[in-house]
C-alpha cells in the first residue's frame, strides 16, 4: 500500500471508530451551587490516569462530599465529579421522600461502597466503567434516623414479585423514581445479575439502562 493509501485508510478507520468515553464536564459555578445548596464538601483533586484505548479516567471539578442538604450523611464520603455531585442532591432529597412516606423516619446515613475506580466493567471488560469517570456510586444500606435498616441485599424484591415489607417497598419506589425521573442514567439492581446482588449501582452515564 502507498503512503497515501495507508493515510486514507488510517483516515477512513478514525472516522468509523467511536471516541472513547470521557467524564462530564463540571457545569459553571458547580461547587458553589453544591455549598450554596447546603452540601458539606471539600474540594477533590483528581490526577487523570489513562486506560488503554485512549480512555482518561478523571473527575472534572471533583467533590468529597460528606453531608447532603439534609443531614444525610455518605459513609464514607462520596468522591465524585462535581457533575455527578448534582445528581446526588437530587438523589437524597428523593430518598428522604420516599423514606418518610414509606418508612415513617428520615434517612441518617447512607453507606456506600465505592465511586471513584479506574477500571473495566465487571461484566463487560471490553467496556469502560462509570466508576472511572468518578460518575457513579454503589449504595449498600440505609440507616434510618430510628436506627432501623434498610439493606438492598437483605431487602430487595425483584420486580413482579409482591412486596410485603415497608423496606422492599422503599427500594422499589426508590429505584422507579431514580430512572423515571432521570436522576440517574443507569439504575442497576440485585435484579440485574449477580455482581450487583448487595448494592443498587447508579450512575450518570450517557446511555441508560433500566436494571431494576
Amino acid at each position: 500500500m502507498t503512503a497515501l493509501g495507508v493515510a486514507v485508510f488510517v483516515a477512513i478507520v478514525a472516522q468509523a471508530a467511536p471516541p472513547p468515553p470521557t467524564a462530564p464536564a463540571a457545569p459553571e459555578g458547580c461547587f458553589e451551587t453544591l455549598r450554596k445548596d447546603g452540601l458539606a464538601l471539600s474540594s477533590w483533586p483528581l490526577r487523570p490516569t489513562k486506560l488503554a484505548g485512549g480512555v482518561v479516567c478523571e473527575a472534572p471539578g471533583g467533590v468529597s462530599i460528606r453531608r447532603g442538604a439534609s443531614g444525610l450523611r455518605f459513609e464514607p464520603p462520596a468522591r465524585v465529579s462535581c457533575a455527578f455531585g448534582l445528581r446526588l442532591a437530587r438523589f437524597e432529597a428523593i430518598v428522604q421522600e420516599e423514606a418518610k412516606a414509606i418508612l415513617g423516619a428520615r434517612v441518617r446515613a447512607i453507606k456506600q461502597l465505592g465511586t471513584y475506580n479506574c477500571r473495566r466493567m465487571a461484566a463487560y471488560p471490553d467496556l469502560v466503567s462509570e466508576h472511572s469517570f468518578a460518575n457513579a456510586i454503589d449504595v449498600e444500606t440505609f440507616t434510618l434516623k430510628n436506627g432501623h435498616s434498610v439493606v438492598v441485599e437483605r431487602d430487595w424484591v425483584r420486580a413482579g414479585e409482591p412486596v410485603k415489607t415497608p423496606e422492599a417497598r422503599f427500594l422499589r419506589r426508590l429505584t422507579r423514581r431514580l430512572y423515571d425521573e432521570k436522576v440517574f442514567n443507569v439504575v442497576l439492581t440485585p435484579s440485574y445479575d449477580k455482581h450487583h446482588k448487595n448494592h443498587l449501582h447508579l450512575d450518570g452515564a450517557a446511555y441508560t439502562v433500566d436494571g431494576t
